[in-house]
């Protein structure tokens, strides 16, 4: 899932090196630590929202294709 610097699709996504030290602890035990983005399973944080695009720490993502726990 790519993380971006804004609410939008216009907006550049992030590499791994930009994510949060938990994002990338998840996704190495997830089994890939160089992906960039968040690699499914990923759990975070949304702290604000804009239509379908929520802001983690790391950045912003799509919850379409996110799962509310």
């Amino acid at each position: 899932l790519n993380v971006r610097y804004g609410a939008g699709t216009s907006y550049r996504a992030k590499n791994y090196r930009q994510l949060t030290n938990n994002a990338r602890n998840q996704n190495s035990r997830l089994g890939n630590y160089y992906i960039n983005g968040y690699k499914r399973g990923v759990v975070c944080t949304v702290t604000r929202a804009i239509g379908n695009w929520g802001y983690t720490a790391s950045g912003w993502i799509c919850l379409d294709y996110c799962t509310k726990l």
